[in-house]
Parts: structure tokens; C-alpha cells; sequence
């Protein structure tokens, strides 16, 4: 019994702590002071979200403005609609509905999504 009182008195006389931090810290909080000691605000610029368009374009290989007599633009740009990917013979002109409408074929091969029709 003497062992069981013993350790009793041990126990209970080493106290240990923990400390816990949630997410939602705030002013109110009894740490908030000291935490902002160790990390103190900062004034963040503002985030500048707009792009060049057409440095996007470029980049992504849309390099044409405008084409050579007989030929014509093809593949616009998703974010500028005045440069293209590449430039089409003038025959390469329909789409392959517009072909099948004007009741003629598909030509075999294709530029920039259009076809001659044959």
C-alpha cells in the first residue's frame, strides 16, 4: 500500500502542460499578441491578375498577323482573335460541313481546320 500512495504523489506532483493553436486564432485569443511579435503583419501588394494577350499568343506559337498574297490565316488565337498559328493556301477555305453542304468532297488533306473541296 505504501508503493500505491507513493506513486499516487508522484503523479499528480509532475505536472505537464500542453499548448494547443487552432486555425481560427484571433484578437481574442490570449497568444495573439505573441504571435504577432514573432510574425508581424506585412502590407501585401496588391495581385496583378492581367496578362498580355497577345505575349500569350506568341508564346504559344500564334506568330501571324497577316499572310502572304494566296494565302489566309488560320487557327486564331483563344485570346486574341488578330494573330494566327498558321497561314492556308486560299483553296483551303471550307470547313468540311461547307464542303458536304455545297455536295462536293473533302479534300484529303486539311489546313488549320479547313479543307478544299473537290
Amino acid at each position: 500500500m505504501p508503493i500505491l500512495i507513493a506513486l499516487l504523489i508522484i503523479l499528480t506532483a509532475s505536472n505537464t502542460a500542453a499548448d494547443v493553436r487552432f486555425i481560427t486564432e484571433t484578437e481574442n485569443t490570449a497568444d495573439y499578441e505573441k504571435f504577432q511579435k514573432l510574425n508581424p503583419k506585412y502590407n501585401s501588394q496588391p495581385d496583378d491578375y492581367t496578362l498580355n494577350n497577345e505575349q500569350r499568343c506568341r508564346t504559344e506559337g500564334y506568330t501571324y498577323k497577316r499572310c502572304s498574297d494566296g494565302m489566309l490565316p488560320a487557327d486564331p488565337c483563344p485570346y486574341d482573335g488578330s494573330l494566327f498559328a498558321n497561314c492556308c493556301p486560299d483553296t483551303y477555305r471550307y470547313s468540311a460541313a461547307e464542303c458536304r453542304a455545297m455536295g462536293k468532297e473533302i479534300g484529303k488533306y486539311s489546313c488549320g481546320g479547313f479543307y478544299k473541296c473537290q
